[in-house]
């Protein structure tokens, strides 16, 4: 990854916009659903954190989220992915995938892997749609 610290704290900073406005009711979770509330982003339910008591993914005091960015997402809603039936098919030629964690007893998130490594988007133009996305919804 090639992002300077200055692209990187405007990307975390956009990322945490999208969490921050996006549709989440810890309520009604469903893996698979897209909650974002900007229509040129992808927000997904994941799962919940490992719990070593029980051995499975039912930690629900943390959530995984997958954000996707097309790049056409500054331009038009975004376009829906392809499913099999256990995921949807992820295209690394056309977007990022970025992960993010929210720790519900400490009412926080965090950022993980900030730039998909499988992303064959580019950083350049990564960050012209990121670029773009701020002066639509953060300006």
């Amino acid at each position: 990854m090639n992002l300077s610290e200055e692209q990187m704290l405007k990307l975390d900073r956009f990322l945490q916009h999208c969490v921050d406005t996006m549709w989440r009711d810890s309520d009604n979770l469903e893996i698979g659903e897209d909650i974002s509330d900007i229509s040129g982003v992808k927000i997904i339910f994941d799962g919940y954190g490992y719990n070593e008591e029980t051995d499975e993914n039912d930690d629900t005091n943390h959530e995984s989220y997958a954000i996707f960015i097309h790049r056409t997402s500054h331009e038009q809603p975004f376009p829906e992915h392809d499913q099999t039936p256990w995921a949807l098919i992820h295209r690394p030629r056309e977007e990022a995938c970025f992960y993010a964690w929210y720790d519900a007893l400490n009412d926080s998130w965090e950022f993980v892997n900030t730039y998909d490594v499988d992303s064959e988007m580019g950083e350049d133009v990564l960050m012209t749609v990121v670029d773009s996305l701020i002066e639509q919804h953060l300006s």
